[in-house]
């Protein structure tokens, strides 16, 4: 599907975090919360779109969630759901199949390493 090597992307790009939370100040523990309250349902919304073999509803919901991981830097995750998002746009449900547990692995750990920016 990619020629990107996830294990060369940063699981977080810490630039990007520093520059968000100096632009947002006080707001940024609001926009980490609300992206981690969110992050669970939408990787549901993924797994589910697969399960029913929902090709529109999985491009639908990778597709909002690709942009909220790039902009917050967990370039992994992102990449894992750009690759979902390709899946459904394409209508081959069965090649999501293979990168959701991807997918549950780098929610997890993103989620981790985001949590520990929280003040």
């Amino acid at each position: 599907m990619s020629d990107i090597d996830l294990n060369q992307l940063p699981l977080l790009d810490e630039d990007i975090i520093i520059e968000l939370r100096e632009i947002m100040e006080d707001e940024f523990t609001d926009l980490l919360n609300t992206f981690l309250h969110d992050l669970p349902v939408q990787l549901a919304h993924m797994e589910a779109a697969v399960a029913q073999g929902d090709s529109n509803e999985l491009y639908s919901a990778a597709h909002k969630l690709k942009s909220s991981c790039g902009s917050l830097g967990a370039l992994r995750l992102a990449e894992v759901v750009r690759r979902l998002e390709q899946a459904g746009r394409d209508g081959t449900v069965a090649d999501a199949v293979a990168l959701l547990p991807l997918a549950r692995d780098f929610t997890a750990t993103t989620m981790a390493r985001l949590q520990q920016h929280i003040a």
